[in-house]
């Protein structure tokens, strides 16, 4: 390994020797300098070859699609609904290879649905007041506030008279004060309380003769606060405290203690689908809900909806194969307000020329046909649509796909005539140290050029490519066994093989021949003669990228790198290592013998003193 001690030399002979040996040591770099330079050259060839391997697998893959009949059997639907509308409100069709062209009628009959049960009222308990009994009068310009979400307002009654004994006055309370609440807040109502303008915040009910306070049954479930004026005592008369309030379920809380309806025992237990839960009579909701969630083998999902304040049961999946049982020994979704212990979804029912079609799902496919349903049409409604080819999608197909190859030789053939400057070698360190960055850069894109130019190995595939777009296919139709005769043909010879299409001719092809257009490309045979463009290309494709992985590497789940070059690089490195090491025991060799010059002359100069000194006694 190399290292760099300190050292001072030249103190005796006055020479600067860390200066000599540095120039002396540059000489002896050279080696060492261009076989780095080797190794970048190596490592910039095997980032162009992979670079090129890549787009030769996106040709590769994309010749794996076009040898499908998907890519040239397109079919369009075109059609309305019997009273002339569109039809995609309804449903959408995409046809496919296997499609069968003609006409079709279509009603939509029943849209696919999840089983699903829900709470039938919200399930957090109101804030409700004291009992109220005997005589409640309430006069003129009495008042309190409700705090809503934040938002304070001075609420004022009318005055009047109520009998808490009689349940039509309790009631005529209860209306009185919701609508004094919510016209605080800005809503206007007839005088059957119906709404002129605004909206309803809140909702007042009587329980056991008590006065409760809620969020209206449509509108977000948010914090509800009463507060008793200055000097009024109307709200204790109306059974609440001053800073009485209502607030929304806390998911984590103990559910028990949060919702209007009663759990019993110790315990919350009950089935879902067979699948038994049991928890602590405290457990929160989150808990419940989040354990339901993570059973994966009972095929529901569970929720609870925070604007309307209930508990939602959905199936994971659509049609009548979906299905939610509850049994239950406590009473949990009695108390969350569930009217109902089960539920089943429904199929998706469509008339398709008069034959019923049932599907578990809204996304289907028939005779070819991909439906995906959206709405149920109303009875007397029917779509009709025909199945057209789609000439138009198949030509977009085939012009992508030689866009694609047209990119992938352009590539290829600009590596192949790059310029290789060879009088700009990889810059060493200690160059790159004294240019600035632009310069750095222009030096290594010329560096970097012609790299692999007149390379055999992607020469040939390219003329494995060009040869195959040129060849005929042996055993079609004389008229349309070659790309030209359908519109796609090379120009200039200086173009190295580029395609140009004529749109209209290839499109007129396709319409009047679809499946000669398809055997064109797609044709399987024993030798590449009788083989489609598209199945040549791939077969060519597949050998090229093996045999660049080879060279170059980066194959798919490639760890180790076992290429040529790979290896080729780790050789240049192991020779790099043992040049450094020589370099080492080079550099200290030449300061071991400035080091003996130095005690040398300083011997020397000892002597020399002691000789004049000789000299000077005898004078």
């Amino acid at each position: 390994m190399s290292y760099s001690p300190m050292r001072i030399g030249g103190l005796v002979s006055g020479m600067d020797i860390d200066q000599i040996v540095s120039d002396l040591m540059k000489a002896e770099r050279t080696r060492v300098d261009k076989l780095y330079q080797q190794k970048q050259i190596m490592e910039w060839q095997k980032a162009d070859y992979r670079d090129i391997n890549l787009k030769l697998r996106s040709l590769y893959n994309t010749s794996f699609d076009m040898k499908l009949s998907s890519s040239y059997l397109k079919y369009k639907a075109v059609g309305t609904m019997n009273d002339g509308t569109d039809f995609s409100k309804y449903f959408s069709v995409s046809p496919g290879a296997s499609a069968v062209p003609g006409d079709y009628k279509v009603e939509v009959q029943q849209i696919a649905s999840y089983a699903r049960l829900e709470s039938s009222k919200a399930v957090t308990k109101p804030l409700t007041g004291a009992e109220l009994s005997g005589q409640i009068e309430i006069t003129g310009g009495s008042k309190f506030s409700v705090t809503i979400d934040g938002v304070k307002k001075t609420v004022e009654l009318d005055a009047g008279n109520y009998d808490t004994s009689n349940a039509d006055d309790l009631e005529a309370l209860a209306q009185d004060l919701e609508k004094a609440i919510n016209t605080a807040f800005g809503w206007q109502g007839d005088g059957n309380g119906d709404t002129i303008s605004g909206i309803k915040r809140v909702q007042v009910n009587i329980q056991n003769n008590k006065l409760t306070i809620q969020p209206a049954e449509n509108f977000h479930k948010v914090p509800i606060t009463l507060n008793a004026a200055e000097g009024d005592t109307t709200l204790s008369t109306l059974g609440f405290a001053d800073g009485a309030a209502y607030s929304p379920l806390k998911l984590n809380t103990s559910l028990k203690s949060q919702i209007s309806g009663s759990i019993e025992g110790s315990t919350i237990s009950f089935n879902i689908n067979g699948k038994a839960f049991e928890f602590d009579s405290n457990a929160s909701l989150q808990t419940i809900l989040d354990k339901i969630n993570n059973t994966a083998d009972i095929g529901v999902t569970a929720r609870y909806d925070t604007l309307t304040d209930k508990v939602v049961l959905t199936s994971k999946e659509t049609g009548l194969g979906a299905k939610i049982e509850i049994t239950e020994d406590s009473g949990l979704f009695n108390a969350l307000g569930f009217n109902a212990a089960e539920a089943v979804g429904q199929n998706a029912r469509i008339v398709l020329n008069n034959t019923v079609v049932e599907k578990s799902a809204n996304d289907f496919t028939v005779n070819g046909m991909s439906f995906s349903l959206k709405e149920t049409m109303e009875a007397g409604k029917a779509a009709t649509f025909r199945l057209e080819n789609d000439a138009d999608a198949a030509v977009e197909s085939i012009k992508k796909y030689v866009e694609l190859y047209n990119e992938t030789i352009d590539m290829i053939n600009g590596k192949l005539s790059e310029e290789r400057y060879r009088k700009f070698p990889p810059l060493t360190d200690e160059q790159k140290s004294a240019m600035s960055e632009n310069d750095i850069k222009l030096w290594e894109e010329k560096a970097k050029s012609g790299l692999l130019r007149s390379d055999s190995l992607l020469d040939g595939i390219v003329r494995k490519l060009r040869s195959a777009v040129s060849t005929p296919v042996s055993g079609l139709a004389k008229g349309m066994n070659t790309l030209s005769a359908i519109g796609i043909t090379t120009n200039d010879w200086k173009e190295k093989g580029k395609l140009y299409i004529d749109e209209e001719k290839l499109r007129d092809a396709i319409t009047k021949d679809p499946e000669g257009v398809m055997k064109l490309f797609n044709a399987s045979g024993d030798d590449s003669s009788s083989q489609g463009v598209a199945t040549r290309f791939y077969d060519i494709l597949k050998g090229g990228i093996q045999d660049i992985t080879e060279k170059a590497g980066g194959g798919e789940y490639q760890i180790y790198d076992d290429s040529i070059l790979g290896k080729q690089i780790r050789d240049m490195e192991d020779r790099i290592l043992n040049l450094e090491e020589k370099l080492v025991q080079t550099e200290e060799r030449y300061w071991q013998k400035f080091t003996a010059m130095e005690q040398a002359i300083q011997y020397a100069n000892q002597q020399s003193m002691w000789l004049s000194m000789q000299f000077s006694n005898y004078s």
